[in-house]
């Protein structure tokens, strides 16, 4: 008996194993500080609820139009030309489970054997698993020194002849940068000038505390025709278990796309659309205090890393991570993945390691969580690292 090459070669996430083994460790009566998963501790908000509750009794249980119905598709069209200066038609929009969802059917989409995708680490997990299920090869682009993305001068070293995907995630998850119109005019004028597809993330696009989100598009329209962007309801809304993602895209790309989606997950419920209308429609404003309040626990972490003392990380714009570099604390032969092992079990703190963002030696820490437990995950981060 024989398995798929390409399926052999995906890993589970590590941030999910990371997470069950936390909370694995907390049934167990332990006091766990569990910062590793990517999550608002937040709840959705009532108005959004309510409506999928009425919609629920309503009788809205039934299928609906793979890629999502078209008053859906219309309030992210609403939502993309009001939030980002883009203009989309219905057509262009395919709304999955999820923004996890939808990237995996972009990328089968694009992508055949041996195609190669530019990643710049740090990035998100589940890329690189996604590209190697695909049948196409992830490329790494070291972190830079200082942090934020690689300049196109360094990118370009990593270019080869197999090149067709780019992916920008901006604000970055893990690293919490965000690239301003300057640093998207130098990339897209780089971009421009490849045959490459661009998938851009901004999943986070909400939580940009420092400088504004703008989309890579709104700066370079000429790539409209290879531009696909990546968004969902889980980290502007709170809504991560609902499992709403979409993407906007040139109409052969959105067509495929769709395609896949009739054939895999079908549909998201009636109910759950009714609901993201309701978010879509209300906007930033909906969840503008508990943004706020995130911006203000970034602030509270930072402030209590230079009162420890001894800290080195990439300093967050957006999203709500902290990636810390821990490679002068590591031993000959340790890895970060070893250490965040460790930590889990010694002092019973859970941070998501860099090797699963492309970046050994760092670690994350998600501060989606109160101000007491923030300190004291700190606190107990620095006793490990400082003993």
């Amino acid at each position: 008996m024989t398995f798929s090459r390409r399926i052999l070669s995906v890993q589970p996430s590590p941030t999910l194993a990371l997470n069950a083994k936390a909370v694995q460790l907390a049934k167990q009566g332990h006091n766990v500080l569990n910062f590793a998963v990517g999550e608002p501790d937040y709840p959705t908000a009532p108005i959004v609820v309510e409506r999928a509750i009425e919609s629920l009794r309503a009788g809205r249980t039934r299928y609906t139009p793979a890629g999502g119905g078209p008053e859906l598709r219309q309030a992210i069209v609403d939502k993309l030309q009001r939030d980002n200066g883009l203009t989309f038609s219905p057509s262009q929009i395919v709304v999955g489970a999820g923004a996890k969802e939808i990237l995996f059917h972009t990328f089968l989409s694009l992508l055949n054997d041996g195609d190669e995708v530019i990643l710049t680490a740090p990035c998100w997990v589940s890329y690189a698993d996604q590209i190697r299920a695909a049948g196409g090869v992830p490329v790494f682009v070291p972190v830079p020194e200082n942090g934020g993305m690689p300049s196109v001068d360094v990118i370009d070293q990593y270019a080869t002849q197999k090149t067709r995907l780019f992916v920008l995630n901006s604000p970055n998850n893990p690293a919490g940068y965000i690239l301003n119109e300057g640093e998207l005019k130098t990339l897209g004028a780089y971009l421009h000038q490849k045959s490459w597809w661009v998938i851009s993330d901004e999943i986070y696009e909400y939580m940009s505390f420092d400088v504004s989100h703008t989309s890579l598009l709104k700066v370079w329209p000429e790539l409209a025709q290879k531009f696909i962007l990546i968004n969902g309801m889980s980290k502007a809304f709170a809504m991560t278990g609902w499992r709403v993602g979409y993407c906007a895209a040139p109409d052969d790309v959105a067509a495929m796309v769709r395609s896949l989606q009739s054939h895999s997950s079908t549909c998201v419920p009636g109910f759950i659309e009714d609901a993201s209308v309701v978010a879509l429609k209300a906007g930033r404003p909906l969840m503008e205090k508990d943004i706020a309040k995130l911006k203000a626990r970034r602030d509270i972490a930072i402030k209590h890393m230079k009162t420890l003392g001894g800290f080195k990380f990439l300093y967050p714009q957006g999203a709500y991570y902290i990636f810390i570099d821990i490679r002068a604390h590591l031993k000959d032969g340790d890895t970060s993945l070893k250490f965040s092992n460790q930590l889990l079990q010694e002092k019973h703190l859970a941070l998501a390691p860099g090797e699963a963002f492309g970046a050994p030696g760092f670690l994350r820490l998600s501060y989606a969580t109160d101000e007491a437990t923030i300190i004291e995950g700190l606190n107990r981060l620095h006793k490990a690292l400082f003993p």
